[in-house]
């Protein structure tokens, strides 16, 4: 038999706790669909809620949440008009705030882009548009990029929203310059690899995802005008589809959605929502990436910016009745019929996931829910009020290590979930 060493055992539990899966290193997790895999978590809390572990304010005012990595937390805020990132312990404990530019402060001010971290380095876009890469144990930047002067895109009314997606060598982001709708970038440098030269639209709210559609890496989003499918390789457009005929002939009336809601796709199909009551609707990308024929429309679920989850076959979230109300809603994947709706005080929010529950936040009164993922109907076992931070409750909440992350304003409070 062979004998192993105490060292190589250290070495083993090392590598495999590391690996553990539970960190959190972009928005809306490893995969962007904000599904966690925790386990054992509590089916019901205490009336009062489930026990806050910690707390930190003073994080800057913005609506980002939380990226993990090891026993490291990173979240971005905005202090005196400055975009910080603050890196956090697992025990609430500020280790630093690191300045990376001048942040978003006309309307709603505030930080808007979660932190991507790869590697040594943590990547964050501002509401102006800058790109920064800064060293993730101290904070230094190592190279930073103004987007939209480079590209001579426009800031968008609220300012950039979008998270950046890293996949190998290249970062990809929103420029909104002619040509150059996208860009890709060298990670290590800030270096151009390549523009969308098939692509002049200007700036949207989303965060992409990359996808795998028959062999062939493409990264798909949704600008104001289209969908979008790109080649991660040359920037190539694979496919489009325009916006307006999903959102019907109210968008010739009232204008565009917000385009906020990051895509779901599986099985070659993408789902879609743009807010302002124009609903959502589902494509099917042909088997060559050439063309998306759309499935279906939901008049329904055209969520804001709260995030759609997809969970069996069936959409998790909330739709759109105003800027401040909207149901809750759930939609059956393969045929796009309404399986139920919801009104919760008239309060639209985002949704998470973990362990057959969705963990619901609403917007207006910042009540937390734990509702059973199931098309039957919105049965709430259990809720608490966010009573730290103030402002608007837009952060999206995180589920990792048995720990429910909530950031509220300038607040991020962590909470005990786990069943153990």
């Amino acid at each position: 038999m062979m004998k192993i060493s105490p060292i190589s055992i250290l070495l083993i539990i090392f590598v495999c706790g590391y690996c553990s899966g539970s960190d959190w290193s972009q928005w809306h997790g490893p995969n962007r669909d904000n599904i966690s895999v925790e386990k054992n978590l509590l089916k019901q809390w205490p009336e009062s809620g489930p026990k806050l572990i910690w707390s930190v304010d003073g994080i800057g005012i913005g609506y980002s949440t939380i990226s993990k990595i090891g026993d490291s937390i990173y979240i971005t805020g905005t202090v005196n008009k400055q975009g910080m990132l603050n890196k956090i312990d697992l025990n609430g404990k500020l280790a630093w705030q690191k300045p990376y530019g001048a942040e978003w402060t006309r309307s709603y001010a505030g930080s808007r882009s979660t932190a991507t971290i790869d590697g040594g380095n943590a990547y964050v876009m501002s509401g102006l548009g800058e790109v920064v890469c800064l060293d993730r144990e101290s904070g230094k930047i190592k190279w930073s990029l103004n987007t939209f002067e480079k590209y001579k895109g426009r800031v968008p009314f609220w300012g950039v929203a979008e998270s950046i997606l890293i996949y190998k060598d290249r970062l990809f982001c929103m420029a909104g310059g002619k040509n150059a709708s996208i860009v890709a970038l060298d990670k290590n440098s800030g270096e151009e690899i390549w523009t969308t030269k098939e692509l002049s639209e200007s700036v949207a709210f989303c965060s992409p995802i990359l996808i795998d559609h028959h062999g062939k890496k493409q990264l798909v989003t949704v600008l104001p005008d289209s969908i979008v499918g790109i080649d991660v390789e040359n920037g190539k457009l694979l496919w489009s589809s325009p916006m307006a005929p999903l959102m019907g002939p109210e968008a010739e009336r009232r204008g565009k959605g917000s385009t906020a809601a990051t895509p779901i796709y599986r099985d070659g199909c993408v789902f879609v929502s743009t807010g302002y009551n124009f609903g959502g609707a589902k494509l099917k990308i042909s088997a060559d990436s050439s063309t998306a024929t759309v499935l279906w429309k939901n008049h329904d679920l055209d969520n804001h910016h709260g995030g759609v989850l997809l969970i069996g076959d069936n959409l998790y979230g909330t739709g759109w009745a105003s800027n401040t109300k909207g149901d809750w809603f759930c939609v059956d994947w393969e045929t796009g019929k309404t399986a139920y709706s919801y009104n919760w005080d008239d309060n639209k929010g985002s949704v998470s996931y973990a362990d057959g529950m969705l963990y619901c936040y609403t917007e207006k009164t910042g009540t937390v829910a734990l509702v059973k993922a199931k098309p039957t109907g919105f049965e709430m076992i259990s809720s608490f009020k966010i009573t730290k931070g103030k402002d608007e409750h837009w952060a999206h909440p995180v589920i990792l290590d048995g720990v429910l992350y909530i950031r509220h304003g300038e607040a991020l409070m962590a909470f005990d979930i786990s069943a153990k």
